[in-house]
Order: structure tokens, then sequence, then C-alpha cells
């Protein structure tokens, strides 16, 4: 386990200098805490198991077959009822052609699957061959890219490239994601993506009917959620965390975007642990 982040533990699965790692899903019931894998994207198909799968502030049953995708630093735990079967796949974006990433970031957390896709006998084969001694990283490039392909046509994606508003809408996403501790400025986002706001709020609206700005507020608010309910970290300091000049104004926006103080929202979380 790593140290933590803002209370919660980042775990590192995978070894500082490797690009990918597939192994099988342990076969334990034991519920696992809130924690977070800050720096490589996780993909696990279920084939077998029941329970449910906390990702972020949502939560999914484990219904197999069934894949859940873990963006880099997305907090997430399990509770399950049955025994899982599967596979866990962790891999760095270095591995991946940028159509790749570009779906996997529109992925929902959550997909269900069929037998007849065939996705368990070439999670299979992988899984050998990596056992076998490793793997090259330009082969585990090329089985990454053909278990996006078949995901695709699960998802009912088309291949191909995301259009210049989505490509642009991911990476503000991505960016986002990366930063928002460090600014919640559009000129900050924009000046690096090497566009305009005026630009970069015309994507967003095209892809999602949101604005540039609300993008930020929810992952804002997104963290302000984990920390007050899978930590103990006084308010005031998770204020400060997100970069709040004080308590009261954190109060005040995260009522303003959940009609609940943030007292209130741990109070209620507590509860149904």
């Amino acid at each position: 386990m790593g140290k933590a982040l803002n209370g919660i533990p980042v775990k590192s699965k995978i070894a500082a200098d490797s690009l990918f790692k597939i192994s099988t899903m342990k076969a334990v019931i034991k519920p696992t805490w809130p924690h977070r894998h800050a720096d490589y994207h996780e993909l696990i198909f279920l084939d077998d198991g029941a329970g449910f799968h906390e990702i972020d502030d949502s939560r999914f049953d484990v219904n197999p077959p069934v894949v859940f995708y873990l963006r880099p630093g997305q907090t997430h735990c399990w509770n399950f009822s049955a025994l899982p079967k599967g596979y866990v796949l962790l891999f760095r974006e270095e591995l991946l052609l940028k159509d790749d990433i570009d779906f996997l970031f529109g992925l929902s957390a959550c997909t269900h699957i069929t037998e007849d896709a065939r996705l368990f006998p070439l999670l299979a084969d992988l899984y050998s061959e990596f056992q076998a001694g490793g793997m090259a990283d330009p082969v585990a490039g090329a089985f990454l890219h053909l278990l996006v392909i078949k995901l695709k046509a699960v998802a009912g994606t088309k291949m191909g490239g995301a259009g210049l508003a989505d490509g642009l809408f991911q990476q503000y996403k991505r960016m986002v994601n990366d930063h928002f501790q460090e600014s919640r400025l559009l000129k900050f986002y924009a000046g690096r993506l090497n566009t305009t706001v005026g630009t970069l709020h015309a994507a967003c609206k095209k892809s999602t009917g949101k604005t540039a700005a609300s993008i930020i507020n929810e992952r804002v608010l997104l963290e302000a959620k984990m920390l007050l309910s899978a930590t103990a970290l006084p308010i005031k300091q998770i204020a400060a965390d997100l970069q709040f000049s004080d308590a009261p104004h954190f109060a005040h926006f995260f009522k303003q975007h959940t009609n609940l103080t943030p007292r209130k929202y741990r109070d209620m979380a507590l509860s149904k642990q």
C-alpha cells in the first residue's frame, strides 16, 4: 500500500517500472476498504461471483459476466456475497493507442457482457502467456487493443476515433481529474489544451450538455464526498485540501450542489456502513 492521498489509501499492485500486469481475481469474500490506484488503469472481468462494487459514489451489483473499469485516481471497494472468479488487468496509458484511450475514458464503470463475446478465452490466453515469463510491452499492447475492440462491440460503440468535440472533452476530463486540486480556473485548462475557453465550453456542451465549469465542480464534489464518507478528516481540513478559502465557503459549495451540509452528508454516509 502506498501513501494515503487526502486520507484515502493509495494502493499500487504493479511495479513502478512495469506497464502491464494480469492476475486472477482473488477468490475471497472479505470486504475491502475504500482505496484508489493513482497512476494506472484497471479492467476487472468477472464470470462468477455476487455482491456489489462501489466506484467513487456509485454502487454496482456484481452480476456476471461483467467488466468493471477504473480510471487512475478513482476510489473503489468490494463487498462480495459469493466467491468472485475472473481476471484483473492493470496497465499504463503508454501501452494504449490514442483511440483506445479516448474510448476507455468514455466507457461506463460497469458494462455487462455476454458469453458469445468470447472475452474470457482471450483473457485465459493472455494470462497463460504472462505467467509463462512476463510479456513484452508490444505484445501486451496488442492484446489490450484487441480487448478494447471487443469491448467497443459489447458496449455498442463504433470503431474509430472520437469526433473533435468528444476528443477535446475527453482530454479535458482527464486533465481535470489530474489537476482539479491545483486549479479550478477554465483558463488554466484551456491554456494547457492549447484552445480557448469558448471552444472548451462548446466541446463540453456538445458531449454532455454541461458547462466546462460544471465538469470541474462535479470532480471537486466527488472528491469531497469520498473524503467525507471514507475518511475521518475534519471538515476544515477537507476544505483546505480542496483549495477552499475556509470551511464556510466549502459548506456553501457542498450544500449548493447536494442540498446537504458536509456534516449531514457524512452522518448519512456513516449510517449506511
